[in-house]
């Protein structure tokens, strides 16, 4: 696989938008990408295309769309799309029709991703429920319940983070308060539970609230190590003035091999994925200094724990990133977020 240089990272398009993206997966085909708005619709853009605007959208949604996956089951695309209106739609992509609705959560739906095989996908919500499906025929298969209903102050607490291990043999979960739970696809049980307490805020004396949590979770190629991504601790939690902050653990063990963060930018990572090449972890977020892009180099991993071991590059956009995909030859990057959708070259 070619190598990609982040130095040289720049946005080849953009596809401007009245509202903000929430969802972004891509078309098993690679010509499509297709991204959840906050407006409740899912717009289609072909990739392939001269112009710079949706050629269709959907919309069955109540409430934003959340998150967003594609797969390839029995000669066509299917799309399932979660929502803060609690449900998952499947959509015929070549149709662009609704297949089914399942009322998946009694919270919002914050995540989805599917599994390699494309045969069951994974939701969690904020009823703190992570929740496995069938894809062909909808039904669920397995819940998996062991995270807190309330933060440790006694306050809401929500589920915010997905990731599929490389061989869909393991999933991670991760929730406001830093906990991540690593659980058995096949059992339910759970393999693994540790905390990431510098990505919780509480403030106990002003406004008795907190901040932060897991945002974003990404497992290696080999699956080894699990990412964790989210805001540093933070002054003001009315705003989201803290460092951005990832931790990469040796997740079995479990043990922190490496933190880092993006060049002091103050930013929330939501979303975090692995580059093909074992070179690069690739973030994306915002927060008070504007939208941000990142790429921290983890090859080779340290051989013990280090703080800030490798060094990040940053790029600086304009509005806050929610979702990040990369395409299949791995040298361009999706990045979905406020106001916009960009396509970056990585070469």
């Amino acid at each position: 696989m070619p190598a990609i240089d982040p130095v040289k990272a720049k946005v080849k398009t953009t596809y401007a938008h009245p509202a903000a993206f929430y969802g972004l997966c891509a078309d098993p085909s690679g010509k499509r990408l297709y991204a959840g708005s906050e407006d409740y619709g899912i717009y289609l853009f072909d990739l392939e295309g001269a112009k710079k605007e949706p050629v269709a959208k959907w919309a069955k949604h109540d409430n934003y769309v959340s998150a967003l996956v594609a797969v390839a089951r029995a000669g066509k695309t299917l799309v399932v799309s979660g929502s803060y209106d609690r449900s998952l739609i499947w959509w015929d992509a070549a149709k662009g029709e609704v297949v089914r609705t399942v009322e998946a959560h009694a919270g919002w739906l914050r995540n989805l991703a599917a599994l390699p095989d494309g045969n069951r996908l994974v939701s969690c919500g904020d009823d703190m429920l992570v929740k496995l499906w069938d894809t062909d025929s909808g039904k669920p298969i397995r819940t998996f319940q062991g995270h807190e209903m309330k933060t440790p102050q006694g306050h809401v607490t929500a589920l915010y983070a997905l990731a599929v291990s490389p061989d869909g043999k393991h999933l991670a979960s991760g929730d406001r308060h830093g906990t991540v739970i690593v659980w058995e696809t096949d059992t339910g049980k759970a393999a693994q539970k540790f905390e990431v307490p510098t990505l919780y805020t509480y403030d106990p004396k002003q406004r008795k609230r907190s901040i932060g949590g897991i945002r974003s979770l990404a497992f290696s190629r080999d699956g080894t190590f699990l990412a964790a991504g989210g805001i540093g601790q933070v002054n003001n939690v009315d705003g989201l003035e803290g460092p951005a902050h990832v931790e990469v653990w040796e997740w079995r063990k479990p043990q922190v091999r490496f933190t880092a963060g993006a060049q002091g930018h103050k930013a929330l990572i939501n979303d975090l994925l692995w580059h093909p090449d074992k070179t690069w972890l690739i973030g994306g977020g915002g927060g008070g200094d504007g939208g941000l892009v990142a790429f921290w180099k983890i090859d080779p991993m340290p051989d013990a724990p280090k703080k800030d071991a490798v060094v990040g590059q940053r790029v600086k956009v304009d509005g806050h990133v929610h979702r990040l995909v990369l395409g299949a030859a791995g040298m361009e990057l999706y990045a979905a977020g406020h106001r916009r959708l960009d396509v970056w070259s990585l070469a």
